[in-house]
């Protein structure tokens, strides 16, 4: 039996949305990316875990995706199968927004992982909320800002996440308290398969000021990040003393262009994609500006942005 075929022939019967062969370019901020073999976008958490106890039972490679916006996807594609919470094909349970309680001023929360960090943001300004200020201008979901541990101008997810909610590598769900979690710069040790949704633990708060820092952060975004081109936001981590960006500024990789992606020249942290751009010219570039850096300032850059696929 043909790879696809047998693909969907255990596919059959969810009640889920799949694709097959479908581009990855659709599903990144990049733009850029091969075809899954299969994509599929679950109906609700009980397909989730037989897709994941599936997968799992017949060894066939699995990759979880969020809305793609620090992700970078081979140019010949992903094997197996890939799973988006993120698109508007998959199912209510995760792109819900609900309160759950309140406790004094604090107000928690529950957002499945789909739903995206705009908006949350306007729910949260609606319902006059504090906290999750700092995200604005931040693309991608919250499934993917948990796992990333997505922050700015110093905060991060980590300081308002209460609970997570995952499904392990046999498909089983379960609530995870954030203390039990490790977190790192732009990484979670989340221990499970895939992020479902998270409980958020905000602050009552006045509705004017909340929209002014919100306005504010999103106009510094704005002014100093290509936020118009496709890229894949910071392509590299910063080390503990300083900022990536000034450290490829200064091997002089700023402009730099390989194909059809450059290195931008608003943000040199970021490359953007000028419309052609193939994951292989990504790469080159990605390793041009390592080892650039590293031979002028002797500091060795670690890649924020994920590259899977072939």
């Amino acid at each position: 039996m043909k790879k696809q075929d047998y693909l969907i022939s255990m596919l059959t019967g969810l009640k889920s949305k799949v694709l097959f062969d479908e581009p990855m370019s659709r599903h990144t901020s990049f733009r850029i990316g091969g075809p899954a073999e299969a994509m599929v976008f679950p109906d609700d958490e009980g397909d989730l875990s037989r897709i994941i106890s599936l997968t799992h039972a017949e060894k066939i490679p699995l990759f979880v995706s969020g809305k793609g916006t620090n992700l970078l996807v081979g140019d010949r594609g992903i094997r197996g199968v890939v799973i988006s919470l993120s698109s508007g094909l998959a199912g209510d349970c995760f792109s819900r927004i609900t309160k759950i309680k309140e406790y004094g001023s604090e107000v928690y929360i529950y957002a499945g992982a789909g739903v995206s960090l705009t908006r949350l943001l306007k729910y949260t300004l609606q319902n006059g909320l504090t906290g999750l200020e700092f995200a604005s201008g931040i693309p991608g979901s919250v499934g993917g800002a948990v796992v990333m541990n997505a922050g700015s101008y110093g905060k991060e997810i980590k300081d308002i996440l209460y609970s997570v909610r995952i499904a392990d590598r046999m498909g089983h769900l379960s609530d995870i308290p954030a203390k039990e979690i490790t977190f790192r710069y732009r990484a979670a040790s989340i221990p499970g398969l895939a992020v479902t949704g998270a409980v958020l633990r905000l602050q009552k708060g006045d509705r004017g000021k909340i929209e002014t820092r919100m306005k504010e952060n999103l106009l510094r975004k704005k002014g100093s990040q290509p936020l118009s081109k496709p890229s894949a936001g910071s392509i590299f981590k910063n080390p503990d003393w300083t900022k990536a960006w000034k450290l490829i500024d200064s091997a002089g990789m700023r402009g730099t262009t390989i194909g059809g992606a450059t290195v931008s020249t608003l943000h040199a942290n970021f490359i953007i994609n000028n419309g052609n751009a193939t994951a292989g010219d990504v790469i080159s570039l990605i390793r041009r500006i390592g080892k650039k850096v590293e031979r002028e300032t002797g500091v060795t850059l670690e890649l924020e942005v994920r590259i899977v696929g072939t």
